[in-house]
């Protein structure tokens, strides 16, 4: 079958692009001596994670409980929580994992290191934690060395846990790859404080996992980090594409559709709205619009309802026609394979199979 026999909606991938993702991410952390834990929070599907432990990943990283028991059936047995995991299902959940398998889990305050110990003294295993500071972010993390000490030394008096590093996410850093060097030597400056503060208190710190699909590959530039997480890089998007972490070439995934509707003037509805696309804006462009259409340039999704795609045509000498299928690059991709059961892979168009979204709606 080829990719436009497809029933519509359907998310593809083509598998070669996918491939040659995992290997350029895979070489450039080897040239420069650190780990790579990529985020499966992109696809969340069993088969590309065994595919990026195969080109050499140390490990996986997941959000929720939930994906870790996911990414831990796919045969993970090195899984970090970026998250601050809350409530004793999860804790538990986590704690049972543990017996068998390395989970660390990313902490910013007591009250989750001292859950995740009592379920893990009560089942008999060990789970690493990791300080999560903020980087200018503003999201999770503590705010500054002090407190990153502070909470450090809690966890060392913590049983059932052990303190293994630390955790920053460079996600505020939207500059382009070449124009990053500031931003990241900002981080790195935070960063050196951090291991400062914890080295004098003679508190050892080996994991240092930061990282994001925009400054991936300028890791290199923030001394002392030791793993990076990138997940969007496996397909990368409309907004990895704006801000120059990749080329056109480099996008794995589209959304194919068809138009089912262009009776009224400079307007053409196409059948994937908010259950099909995500709503996240172009945050690496104008803000503007929920994806781009292949081969129309002029052609914008300017709105999304529940079942429908609205595209503005009145800018385009050349417009989809009813019952046209077109082929829609997502602003991020992230979301939008979690609104997806299903995922179609294939090669130069032959469709070689699907692929389930094991972890979709694995929130908890």
């Amino acid at each position: 079958m080829h990719i436009s026999e497809l029933e519509t909606p359907a998310v593809a991938i083509d598998v070669d692009i996918l491939e040659r993702n995992l290997a350029t991410m895979a070489a450039y952390v080897q040239e420069h001596g650190f780990g790579l834990r990529p985020h499966t929070k992109t696809h969340k599907i069993e088969a590309i994670a065994r595919m990026q432990l195969r080109h050499g990943s140390m490990g996986l990283t997941v959000a929720k409980s939930e994906e870790a028991v996911v990414m831990a059936h796919a045969g993970c047995t090195d899984i970090l929580v970026a998250y601050p995991v809350y409530g004793p299902a999860k804790w538990e959940r986590l704690a049972h994992l543990a017996r068998d398998r390395r989970i660390t889990v990313a902490v910013d305050s007591l009250l989750p290191a001292e859950g995740l110990a009592g379920e893990a003294v009560r089942a008999g295993s060990t789970i690493g934690l990791l300080v999560e500071f903020d980087v200018g972010m503003h999201r999770c993390g503590v705010p500054n060395a002090e407190a990153a000490l502070a909470l450090a030394q809690q966890i060392t008096r913590l049983p059932g846990v052990e303190m293994r590093g630390l955790m920053y996410y460079p996600g505020h850093i939207w500059d382009r790859p070449e124009a990053q060097a500031p931003a990241l030597a900002h981080v790195e400056a935070q960063l050196a404080a951090v291991l400062d503060a914890l080295r004098r208190a003679g508190i050892s710190a080996p994991i240092v996992s930061g990282g994001s699909t925009p400054t991936a590959r300028n890791s290199h530039l923030v001394q002392g980090t030791t793993e990076i997480r990138p997940g969007t890089y496996v397909f990368n998007d409309r907004n990895t594409l704006g801000v120059g972490a990749c080329a056109p070439e480099d996008i794995a995934v589209r959304v194919l559709a068809t138009v089912v509707s262009a009776s009224v003037p400079g307007r053409a509805i196409i059948d994937s709205g908010s259950k099909t696309l995500t709503t996240d804006r172009w945050i690496s462009g104008n803000d503007q619009g929920f994806g781009s259409i292949d081969g129309y340039p002029d052609v914008a999704v300017v709105g999304l309802s529940e079942e429908h795609g609205h595209l503005d045509v009145s800018r385009s000498a050349n417009t989809p026609r009813a019952g046209e299928r077109v082929a829609v690059v997502p602003n991020h991709v992230c979301p939008c394979i979690n609104l997806h059961d299903r995922v179609y892979f294939h090669s130069q168009g032959e469709v070689l199979g699907s692929w389930e979204v094991d972890a979709r709606g694995r929130i908890r």
